[in-house]
């Protein structure tokens, strides 16, 4: 009879690997995430989004009871469609992409989802125009708040 004495590394690994698994499917799972993003501000007299001015925010996304909440946090006076409470989002994950999508509930404000690379190197804001999803064009320096 041959029995294998696993060994304590081998037992680690397959106790981290439980727990790992654990974490990621349980609907109980609590997990909050932040990122450093720059606002565009928008000139008063165009009502255009400027490029070169922004205000400096953070977006967070917390997951908990298999539910995700969005929530930007800006400086000074932020978008009221998107500044004024967490709002429910949906998430999906890729090994390269987290994608958080939002839907506002108030008239008048657009659905938008961030793209984000795993690797912290970055990620864009997307809007919905005529049924597909577009860049908004900004460079949000979207990165993990450190």
């Amino acid at each position: 009879m041959n029995h294998r004495i696993p060994t304590p590394l081998a037992a680690l690994a397959k106790l981290a690997t439980l727990a790992t698994l654990m974490i990621t499917c349980s609907p109980a799972w609590a997990g909050k995430q932040s990122w450093d993003y720059k606002s565009a501000m928008r000139d008063p007299l165009s009502g255009q989004y400027s490029k070169d001015r922004f205000r400096h925010s953070t977006i967070t996304l917390e997951e908990r009871d298999g539910q995700a909440r969005f929530r930007m946090i800006t400086a000074g006076r932020g978008d009221p469609c998107i500044s004024q409470s967490e709002l429910p989002a949906e998430v999906q994950r890729s090994d390269q992409i987290t994608t958080i999508t939002v839907t506002p509930p108030l008239t008048g404000c657009e659905p938008f989802r961030y793209l984000i690379r795993n690797d912290g190197s970055g990620g864009v804001r997307q809007i919905r125009r005529n049924e597909r999803w577009v860049d908004d064009g900004f460079d949000h320096g979207l990165t993990p708040t450190k």
